[in-house]
């Protein structure tokens, strides 16, 4: 079921992702692995969304948080991927203000807060 709880939890779990991808790219590790940060159904919000119902997947607001959910994972992973491997330079630039990162994460919050206020 499709709650603003749920919709708030994702909001708060993927701003988490901003301060750990800077780390990595700032120590040039990470604790995750850029292969489980790539798929969009391993986080908490992303198994809840794939365990909707078939009916609430047929909604707008559902494809279009799971296309964009999809693709910020995707962007993470990239970004992380970049960062452990020493290509700091280009991580920084992804992350930067009008980068892959701040794009995506602007379309997926306001997707998210889309979907809340019909709730």
């Amino acid at each position: 079921m499709v709650t603003k709880e749920t919709i708030d939890s994702a909001l708060t779990a993927h701003s988490l992702w901003k301060k750990r991808l800077q780390e990595a790219i700032d120590k040039g590790t990470s604790e995750f692995k850029v292969s489980v940060v790539d798929k969009d159904d391993g986080c908490q919000f992303g198994q809840w969304l794939y365990s909707l119902t078939e009916e609430e997947k047929k909604s707008g607001d559902f494809i279009k948080v799971r296309d964009l959910h999809a693709e910020f994972h995707k962007t993470a992973a990239r970004i992380l991927e970049l960062a452990v491997s020493g290509n700091k330079e280009e991580a920084v630039k992804k992350m930067e203000f009008g980068g892959g990162y701040g794009k995506i994460t602007g379309k997926l919050v306001i997707a998210l807060n889309e979907w809340k206020s019909k709730l």
